[in-house]
């Protein structure tokens, strides 16, 4: 079923870009000018003291796409890390609660975040840049622990256009002293900023009540951003009407496959399955789930579920529909790295953009769900709290047919 080898891909992309990006990049100096997607980045290592900084390309001026997951949906994990690469991180180390009034550096960056398109800055470092591949070799199963690998070195200065062209939807945001994180966060959604824009301005502290703003590590915020938003559409979408049926959904990018079910309910429940298939073909299945009530803990798979949560509960809402969820995620070995949970969240949009195939009864529509994975609608149902409850309360009865389980 495996299409490609993991440790193929891995070599070639180690001896391919090693090499490309060493040719590309043998002129740089200490001080370089690019374009900025625009971007940033925060990191957790040492927390809560943190290395901050911009990234940004000599290679191309307009460089968008280069940090633009909503646009990566369908790409090869080999052009996703072509665009990490071609960024070059400038670090600066600061603490999460330095006053980001006084900081000139924070301050340049937050303005930079506010720009409406990619923009030419000017970077000094202390010294060269270097290529940074420490992190391809960590084995780590979890898209909340993506990698950041590529050339970086300590920040000395930044310098940025004079006329830079910025967001105010995101100026009202950040200007206001009085505008809860939470509010905020829902506001700039609402208003159609992406995702991972609205996570960069949250990690820059940009939005909050203002003795409250601190840096916060950008793998934190994007989960929070997702977790946020979703938890304010759940209690939207009580109030529609049920789907008029079972739908599902599939797609795969990546080595990982998606399947969606959406079961009609007037009340909201969401439950979703990972599976990392090792090389030998097995796999263990982790399940996070929630009712109405919410989740009683923390995410066993972490920010994979909120990424997809918020895609699901999207859907719905622009829908204006109510459904109870089931997302089953297959992992294969050829993925390789772990590129952030932007995959899981645009990989779902992805499937729901579809058409969607309708079922009349559960047990046909896991059946066709599975069809394509390599664990077992058994193994799956296994696993299945939201199943288990719907058969013996007796909820929906019109969806089941019982002697087919």
């Amino acid at each position: 079923m495996y299409s490609r080898n993991g440790e193929e891909i891995k070599k070639r992309i180690t001896e391919g870009w090693k090499q490309i990006l060493s040719s590309n990049f043998s002129n740089l100096s200490e001080k370089i000018s690019g374009g900025s997607p625009p971007s940033v980045f925060v990191s957790s290592y040492a927390y809560p003291k943190v290395k901050v900084g911009p990234l940004f390309s000599p290679l191309q001026a307009n460089s968008a796409i280069l940090d633009h997951p909503e646009k990566w949906a369908g790409k090869a994990i080999e052009e996703i890390i072509r665009y990490k690469l071609a960024l070059i991180r400038g670090t600066y180390s600061t603490h999460v609660k330095t006053n980001l009034n006084s900081d000139r550096f924070i301050q340049s960056l937050q303005e930079l975040t506010m720009a409406t398109k990619s923009t030419q800055i000017e970077v000094a470092f202390e010294r060269k840049p270097k290529l940074n591949l420490e992190e391809f070799a960590l084995r780590t199963t979890s898209d909340s622990d993506t990698i950041h690998f590529g050339m970086a070195s300590k920040l000395e200065g930044l310098k940025l256009p004079s006329d830079i062209s910025t967001d105010k939807k995101i100026e009202k945001a950040f200007y206001d002293n009085d505008f809860k994180a939470t509010e905020a966060i829902n506001y700039l959604y609402k208003e159609g900023i992406e995702i991972s824009k609205i996570s960069k301005i949250l990690s820059l502290g940009m939005i909050g009540i203002q003795k409250n703003r601190r840096l916060v590590p950008s793998k934190w915020s994007i989960s929070a951003i997702d977790q946020i938003i979703s938890s304010n559409l759940i209690k939207k979408t009580n109030t529609f009407r049920p789907l008029d049926g079972i739908k599902i959904y599939k797609y795969m990018h990546l080595g990982n496959y998606y399947s969606i079910i959406l079961i009609p309910d007037e009340i909201w429940s969401f439950e979703m399955h990972e599976a990392w298939i090792d090389k030998k073909g097995d796999a263990k299945i982790e399940t996070d789930s929630e009712n109405v009530r919410g989740l009683k803990n923390y995410p066993k798979i972490g920010g994979s579920y909120f990424a997809a949560r918020l895609a699901v509960i999207e859907f719905l809402h622009n829908q204006k529909r109510s459904a109870s969820v089931i997302v089953l995620r297959e992992i294969h070995p050829e993925y390789i790295l772990p590129v952030g949970v932007w995959q899981i969240r645009e990989g779902i949009r992805e499937a729901l953009r579809m058409s969607g195939t309708k079922f009349d009864t559960l047990a046909k529509a896991l059946s066709f769900a599975c069809n394509n994975l390599t664990i077992s609608k058994n193994e799956w149902i296994e696993n299945s709290g939201l199943v288990r409850a719907r058969k013996s309360q007796g909820r929906m009865t019109d969806y089941f047919d019982r002697s087919s389980y």
